[in-house]
């Protein structure tokens, strides 16, 4: 654990950005069915605006690395947002998102992800450490749309 709280020390406040693209009504509906937010349908020739969960819930945008790079938790380095944790099991330990603009169908959303602290600290059945890592989502000018303070647990 101390070799990666050193690693993960250097990692602070350097910016991920990622392309996710253009969001779709039929990706913005089938979130809401899964999670049972309002539904999306009604006039096809409206704008569909995504439920406010929709781009802080997505761990992953694109189909998913193969089996074999997948850590020991399941997680692939799109669910960490480009900040290097491989070799260690993560668990979610809560979020807080402050909604900007209303996020519509066919926006072009752009996330930039970066370790916002990291610290090592000593728990019952040994070290562990304890990240906030800190997303924010804009469209293609920049205009911020959500920014999400996740916290994860790292064994």
């Amino acid at each position: 654990m101390d070799e990666h709280y050193e690693r993960l020390r250097a990692e602070i406040g350097k910016e991920h950005s990622e392309l996710i693209g253009p969001l779709s009504r039929r990706d913005m509906h089938r979130f809401a069915i899964a999670s049972n937010a309002p539904s999306l349908d009604g006039d096809e020739s409206a704008s569909a605006s995504a439920p406010p969960l929709f781009l802080s819930s997505v761990m992953g945008w694109g189909d998913g690395p193969p089996e074999s790079e997948l850590g020991a938790d399941g997680a692939g380095l799109s669910e960490t947002r480009g900040i290097p944790l491989e070799g260690v099991r993560l668990m979610g330990a809560g979020q807080t998102l402050q909604f900007h603009q209303p996020v519509v169908e066919s926006t072009v959303v752009f996330s930039h992800a970066s370790l916002a602290d990291v610290q090592l600290k000593e728990g019952r059945s040994g070290k562990l450490l304890l990240m906030r890592i800190l997303r924010r989502f804009t469209d293609e000018e920049g205009t911020a749309l959500v920014t999400c303070e996740e916290s994860f647990i790292a064994r």
